[in-house]
């Protein structure tokens, strides 16, 4: 059997492109699947943005499979879906359960030709085929970036 094929999609800081990016890969790599990274933060928005997407969860992690939260215009993962992904997952993890969380999502893709990943802090636990970086030129690295940076392959400039 054959290792997935795993592309990481960081970014210097949130808003800076990475949806748009992984949105182009999936376009053309066919069979290949997305997994989109939130790492929750105690109800405290590190945008500073009250979008409901960090408010507290109960677990350790919670991994989103529910078509119809996927599918909600406008979000991540109707995004990956809308651009070909063949199966979208989203992983919500509190910091301590992003390693487990990690590792039981990329578990569930098992018909995928690969697998690109939208998030920064995965890259602490997960070892990439290919990792990028996506920066505003100028931009400042917020934290989870700057402690993963030593880990990128590609750095793209917008």
């Amino acid at each position: 059997m054959n290792k997935l094929k795993i592309i990481t999609i960081s970014g210097s800081h949130a808003r800076v492109g990475k949806t748009m990016l992984a949105e182009k890969l999936l376009k053309g790599l066919n069979g290949w699947s997305g997994l989109k990274v939130t790492v929750m933060h105690d109800g405290k928005c590190p945008t500073g943005r009250d979008c409901g997407v960090c408010k507290k969860i109960d677990s350790e992690f919670s991994i989103v499979s529910d078509k119809n939260k996927l599918m909600e215009k406008g979000k991540d993962t109707e995004r990956f879906k809308k651009a070909g992904a063949q199966e979208v997952l989203w992983l919500r993890a509190r910091p301590e359960g992003l390693k487990k969380g990690l590792k039981k999502a990329i578990s569930m893709f098992k018909a995928a030709n690969g697998l690109i990943i939208e998030g920064t802090s995965v890259l602490r636990y997960v070892k990439p085929d290919l990792a990028i970086l996506v920066k505003k030129k100028n931009s400042i690295l917020k934290p989870s970036a700057k402690e993963v940076f030593n880990k990128i392959d590609l750095i793209i400039t917008v």
